[in-house]
């Protein structure tokens, strides 16, 4: 039996009330802060709708003991650190992530941006613009505009009935009253026994506690805030409604329920269900509906609605549209639930349950600290207690049992996506088409559920020894993994770059939706990406369990379903269209390779002509001529060879082609009302001196192209400046997004900064510079599993030494300030790539 991650625990409460959570992690490089509020948007007075939204942002605008705007940032960035925020509606909170040696001065900026904001009426007003685009943006989400459609149904003196994401006309900075509400409403609930703070790095927990001691016993003390008597959130007598959006090729549904909420029941008995949920296999529900073409994929989300009650909402992609069957999924899914309330045992056995729950531990510790101390926080808040249960034991058949009652019974809501509603009503403030019907009963449904097979990749004792590979194939690695683990890396590698890359990804992707409820529960991850010719495929997990893993992956390359296909691409593209514009520019093929990217529209065409038995010939004729590339990491079985027969032939790893500089454009007409620019300074690969200087210069310029462009000139309110590692070499990024500056402007704005900063580098701080470089360092020794093979993996697609990581860091550790200004100087000889939206 696999252990739990090694993490030590202590909890605290400190004297003015705080309540601590300390992890110790022997194996950390990083230290993750993260700071909750028990209060959200809920809490906020009905006055001014999105005034705990606008102080979660505020909070960083200045404290009284780092008073200068951007202070915060700067420090953050300057370290190599990150930060983020977030509210929610019963829950605030912040989160830091820094290097470990950070930890006090880290703490100090925390607790004095909690406790002693300055909230200047001059800083707040250009804030609020940065919230109003934000709440632009979601106008064109569609998990908003459900949302905001939802609250029109709910009971109207219920705060979910209310809107509070806050816009322009909803809060006002210059007047006296609402600055007055503003910290009025910080002073109540920002202090004492309504604070949890989490601390986890690689210091002990007796040094922890003592700094959070000496630092956090600033934070103002009080009393928990008492939970507020709202009414129900459903209207009492208010029947099974329908409601139908106007969200063109979205081929979305979803059910709703509510429910009495226990956090300590709820959250592992939620756990649970979303894991058997999950499988795709014959008995599940996914297995049936994806057997019956109804439905790809389905998710599980909980919305407290307060201390007692939630709403559970099942969402689901549908493949299909069609008369009666949002229907008939809906009563599959009753019936689905009413087979696991009627015998909770039917949710797996209790050998599987276990290795679920260390399975989702090692998941969460592996992510980067900052995303797992943002989900320890979530998880402490939602049960409420004192101490946090950081992977609580599942709950009885009996409490699976009365817990799945409710769900049980036919929903309290059936929510469906329209291409249009021209009878529907706008919604108030998420403008959306809507249409409220009573719902009849769901037709009855003849399913024959089955209980879950045992474990299918359960496979007799291995024998020692990897297997008789490849010579031209590596075998080593096993340091790069979780214990216990094996790992095989496979790339096939196209002679030319094609479309035949990108038609095989699909079929992966495709065929990894059912692989993953299938494959994941028992422990396999599967990575797939696709560039300029070149598809890899890296599968980890138990040893026994990556043949098995492997088969359906290879085998799906030879079905060749156009018509399969051909919806996995719209599908995508319906998912991307629903991000944020600078997310969907970041994310297209142009802003990750280096060499001619094949039109998407071109493919999407070849996608619609292609018959499948074409389709299979294009894809099995490209397979079957490229190199195959391979890397096992572990005991890895030597079942998985006979199943890469005719799938190429063994081939050393090549370099990937690379561009020629000078400045280029690419305009890729996506549509929407603000505009994204993405400029990608490209270095050439093979040099680690160079590569270690961009490094630096990125970490260097992050803060200050934060100030530049988002404070001080206030061009847009979404903006990165990072260094990127890719196959193709290294390269720093400067993305933006703007709601009403336009694209040439956006570039103006990033060359200047460009230039201001490279002149500026000939005087650079030693200090500053020391700083940096430790970031840098830190950067390099991340010691998280997926980080580390990561880096690894890409450094061995890309062709490159197996020593690099070792220059890289002599490269870090020789640089000056003449270096980096050098380095600087000769940006206009790289590759100059602008992405723009449009």
């Amino acid at each position: 039996m696999r252990e739990l991650p090694p993490l030590e625990q202590r909890s605290l409460r400190l004297d003015n009330g705080v309540q601590a959570t300390l992890l110790h992690d022997p194996q950390a490089r990083r230290l993750a802060l993260a700071a909750g509020v028990d209060t959200g948007s809920l809490h906020e007075p009905e006055a001014w709708p999105g005034l705990a939204h606008f102080l979660e942002h505020c909070l960083f605008l200045g404290s009284e003991g780092f008073a200068e705007v951007g202070v915060f940032a700067g420090y953050v960035h300057g370290e190599g650190g990150r930060y983020n925020a977030r509210t929610l509606g019963l829950h605030t909170q912040y989160y830091l992530e820094m290097p470990a040696r950070e930890l006090i001065p880290a703490l100090e900026r925390l607790c004095d941006l909690l406790a002693r904001p300055l909230l200047l009426p001059e800083r707040l007003l250009a804030e609020r613009e940065v919230l109003h685009a934000e709440y632009l943006a979601r106008c064109q989400d569609g998990d908003s505009q459900l949302l905001g459609a939802l609250a029109v149904l709910l009971e109207p003196g219920h705060p979910l009935a209310r809107f509070h994401a806050g816009a322009r006309d909803s809060l006002d900075p210059p007047s006296a009253a609402f600055l007055a509400e503003l910290r009025a409403w910080h002073a109540r609930h920002y202090r004492g026994e309504n604070l949890r703070l989490l601390a986890c790095g690689p210091q002990s927990l007796g040094e922890l506690e003592a700094q959070v001691r000496a630092v956090a016993g600033v934070l103002p003390g009080g009393a928990r805030v008492a939970a507020p008597a709202w009414p129900s959130s459903w209207p009492a007598g208010q029947g099974c409604l329908r409601l139908e959006l106007e969200q063109p090729a979205q081929r979305r549904m979803s059910l709703w329920w509510a429910l009495e909420h226990v956090a300590a029941r709820d959250e592992p008995a939620l756990d649970l269900l979303r894991q058997a949920l999950q499988r795709s296999d014959a008995g599940s529900l996914l297995g049936v509906l994806r057997a019956r073409g109804l439905a790809r994929s389905a998710r599980l989300e909980l919305h407290p609605a307060d201390a007692g009650q939630a709403l559970l909402a099942l969402h689901l992609d549908l493949l299909e549209e069609g008369s009666g069957r949002e229907e008939q999924v809906a009563a599959l899914c009753r019936d689905w639930l009413a087979w696991l309330q009627t015998a909770p045992e039917r949710v797996g056995d209790p050998a599987l349950i276990e290795n679920l729950r260390i399975g989702q531990a090692w998941d969460e510790y592996e992510q980067a600290p900052l995303e797992r101390a943002a989900r320890w926080l979530e998880r402490w808040q939602r049960q409420g207690g004192a101490e946090l249960a950081l992977w609580p034991e599942p709950p009885t058949h009996a409490v699976l049992g009365e817990w799945l009652r409710p769900l049980a019974q036919p929903p309290r809501l059936l929510h469906c996506s329209r291409d249009a509603l021209p009878g529907g009503e706008l919604t108030a403030r998420f403008p959306v088409r809507h249409r409220v019907l009573p719902q009849a009963g769901l037709p009855p449904v003849r399913s024959s559920w089955q209980a879950s097979p045992a474990n299918p990749f359960q496979a007799p004792a291995l024998p020692s020894g990897a297997g008789d590979w490849p010579v031209e194939w590596r075998s080593t690695g096993t340091e790069l993994l979780r214990p216990g683990h094996a790992a095989l890396l496979l790339a096939w590698q196209a002679a030319t770059p094609g479309p035949e890359a990108r038609l095989a990804e699909l079929a992966l992707a495709e065929r990894w939706d059912a692989l993953a409820g299938e494959a994941r529960p028992f422990g396999v991850d599967c990575q797939v990406s696709s560039d300029a010719g070149r598809l890899s495929l890296c599968l980890s997990g138990p040893p026994a369990a990556l043949p098995s893993a492997l088969a359906p992956l290879l085998a799906a390359l030879r079905e060749g379903d156009a018509a399969r296909w051909r919806a996995v691409w719209q599908r995508r593209r319906d998912a991307q269209g629903q991000q944020i514009l600078l997310r969907r520019l970041v994310a297209h093929p142009a802003a990750r390779t280096r060499v001619l990217v094949v039109d998407e529209d071109w493919l999407a065409r070849q996608l619609t002509t292609l018959d499948s038995a074409g389709l299979a010939d294009l894809v099995g004729d490209y397979l079957a001529g490229a190199g195959l590339c391979g890397w096992c990491m572990g005991e890895v079985p030597s079942a998985v060879l006979p199943l890469l027969q005719g799938l190429g032939h063994p081939a050393a790893m090549q370099s990937q082609q690379q561009p020629l500089g000078g400045e280029h454009e690419l305009h890729l007409g996506i549509a929407g009302g603000e505009q994204a620019v993405l400029l990608r300074l490209l270095a050439p690969s093979g040099d680690p001196g160079l590569e270690a200087a961009w490094r630096l210069l990125a970490i260097l310029l992050q803060g200050a192209f934060h100030q530049a462009l988002r404070v001080e000139q206030g061009l847009g309110y979404a903006l990165f400046c990072r260094f990127v590692d890719a196959e193709e070499g290294g390269e720093m990024q400067f993305g933006v997004q703007s709601p009403h500056v336009s694209a040439p402007r956006l570039q103006q704005a990033i060359g200047d900064f460009l230039i201001r900063q490279r002149d500026g580098l000939a005087g650079l701080d030693a200090t500053r510079l020391a700083s940096a470089r430790r970031a840098a360092l830190d950067a390099l020794d991340e010691g998280s599993r997926p980080l580390r093979l990561q880096r690894a993996v890409t450094a061995w697609l890309g062709g490159r030494p197996d020593d690099w990581l070792e220059r890289l860091r002599a490269g870090l550790q020789q640089l000056r300030a003449g270096d980096l200004f050098e380095a600087a100087q000769a940006m206009p000889e790289a590759g100059w790539c602008w992405v723009i939206s449009r």
